[in-house]
């Protein structure tokens, strides 16, 4: 198992004994030690209540920490609220309500980029819509009316304009149809290729394995496993033990892992 603790310091994120949950004597995630590396597209994977979820909620400051350390490139950042966060180049797309429905596209885009320089707004903006053709179709229609896909293109979008540190989002395939997982999956591999390091939770294990560098295994809010993501594709044992896979080591289409 590979560790992350001997990790360079100026590693884009890092946590060191993380804990974190909604109730201070209920932890959820009991003391993860983990480390984003430069250019890095990593997926976290695991069974029913592994604490995927709550472990880059946690990260993205939307759930408390009650130990630990966070650190983005170099810096802690420990305890910041979300705002700062984001401020500091950690953006993060949940899986819901990650748009403002009753906004048009240009207005949500306008929205994230109100923590960016009055002079680098609508640069920022007209570069999201450049990069995303369906949307820059339409930037006066309603989110709320967008198909499950062009919602995901734009809450990924809104975390993009900002040029972050890192990326992070929490099962972004949930509920489209595949093709816009296709879709998906395929911008956020030219995302990371751009320079931007990845850290996807995923329902998805078999997609999620083909895209990312490297996967790890939460059981039960701890890191069990952390390995290159070809390699844990290829090993039915972990398949078995970790993910609930059938006998090819992959988890069946459907078959949730949060």
């Amino acid at each position: 198992m590979t560790t992350a603790a001997s990790a360079a310091p100026t590693a884009p994120l890092a946590t060191r004994g993380l804990v974190a949950g909604y109730e201070p004597d209920l932890p959820i995630v009991k003391g993860i030690d983990f480390t984003l590396a430069p250019g890095e597209f990593v997926t976290v994977l695991g069974p029913n209540g592994a604490g995927k979820s709550t472990f880059v909620k946690a990260i993205a400051g939307l759930v408390p920490l009650h130990g630990g350390s966070l650190h983005l490139s170099g810096r802690d950042i420990t305890g910041l609220p979300r705002h700062e966060l984001v401020r500091q180049g950690l953006a993060f797309v949940p899986q819901t309500e990650n748009i403002f429905a009753t906004l048009t596209i240009r207005e949500n885009l306008q929205v994230a980029a109100a923590i960016l320089p009055k002079a680098e707004r609508q640069q920022r903006i007209d570069a999201m819509l450049a990069a995303y053709p369906d949307l820059a179709s339409r930037p006066g229609a309603l989110a709320g009316g967008l198909s499950g896909g062009q919602r995901q293109m734009l809450a990924t979008a809104r975390a993009l304009l900002v040029e972050p540190k890192v990326l992070i989002l929490d099962e972004p395939s949930a509920g489209l149809s595949p093709k816009a997982v296709s879709e998906m999956f395929a911008r956020l591999v030219e995302i990371n290729r751009s320079g931007v390091p990845i850290l996807l939770v995923e329902q998805n294990v078999r997609a999620a394995l083909a895209i990312a560098s490297r996967a790890v295994i939460l059981v039960d809010g701890l890191l069990r496993h952390d390995a290159p993501a070809a390699d844990l594709a290829a090993d039915p044992d972990i398949g078995r033990l970790f993910l609930g896979a059938h006998a090819d080591g992959v988890a069946p289409a459907g078959e949730g892992t949060r």
